[in-house]
């Protein structure tokens, strides 16, 4: 053998040597690879598992929020119910009330035409008690006059007797 072909070997024998080395680097970085994606896989099934725990969760706010809403709802009709009722009942009290104060109305218009009345007999008195006044005073006067007169009749009778 020649020296350029041992040479040559020789070149070929480092170059296998550095494609085994070479090789071994790459398994070992396909090794690394496939851990990494190993790695990968977990974590996305890990995230697919979190991602159904959040549906989940989801659902059963949802769930939650309608049965809230439900029971809002119900709150609702029953406080609509309630008002209504106790509107109605405002309303009866307050054509009752109403009423009373028709009644009482009346009642005034008919206390009114008594004072009315009473005005009017009053009036009436007055006058009445205008007229006895003026009555007594001819009275006294004719009872002033009689008395007179009798003072007189009984000087003329003593003047007589003497």
């Amino acid at each position: 053998m020649s020296t350029n072909t041992e040479a040559r070997i020789s070149l070929l024998e480092r170059d296998v040597a550095d494609l085994r080395t070479w090789s071994l680097e790459q398994s070992k970085v396909s090794v690394a690879i496939l851990a990494a994606l190993g790695d990968l896989q977990k974590g996305q099934e890990e995230l697919r598992k979190g991602q159904e725990e959040l549906r989940k969760d989801q659902e059963g706010l949802r769930a939650e929020v309608g049965g809230l809403r439900e029971e809002l709802h119900a709150e609702v009709r029953e406080l609509r119910k309630d008002l209504y009722t106790e509107a109605r009942s405002l309303r009866g009290e307050i054509g009752a009330v109403r009423s009373e104060v028709g009644g009482l109305r009346n009642e005034l218009g008919g206390v009114k035409e008594e004072l009315k009345e009473i005005q009017g007999d009053l009036g009436a008195v007055k006058r009445s008690a205008g007229n006895l006044e003026s009555s007594m005073k001819r009275v006294e006067g004719d009872v002033a006059e009689v008395k007179a007169g009798h003072i007189e009749l009984r000087n003329l009778v003593a003047g007589m007797v003497r």
